[in-house]
């Protein structure tokens, strides 16, 4: 797993397309417009070889790590598929997403 964190003033982003055909669709309140204010951005490629939950435990421990050390209550999970060429099937990238956002919760 690659991660590039971003301490940030603010982020605003909306989803505007699917990028992948077999992801699940967006709930109505997700497809809009939103920003948030002084969060902590984790983009994220996971990769081939990330496919045990010990992969997770390490990604949510060093968010934490990293969101303490700049104090950032707020954290963004973002797939950016741009920082690995490996990368895992996206079933396994929405499953492990999915469970780092639960347990940063």
């Amino acid at each position: 797993m690659k991660i590039l964190c971003l301490h940030v003033d603010y982020i605003k982003f909306k989803p505007l397309k699917k990028a992948i055909k077999d992801v699940k669709e967006l709930p109505e309140n997700e497809k809009k417009s939103r920003e948030v204010k002084e969060a902590l951005v984790v983009l994220t490629a996971v990769e081939k070889s990330d496919d045990d939950s010990e992969v997770i435990e390490k990604l949510v421990g060093n968010i934490k790590e990293i969101a303490s050390q700049v104090n950032a209550k707020k954290v963004v999970l973002y797939p950016y598929s741009h920082l690995s060429k490996e990368l895992a099937p996206p079933e396994t990238a929405e499953k492990i997403l999915e469970e780092a956002e639960k347990n940063l919760k």
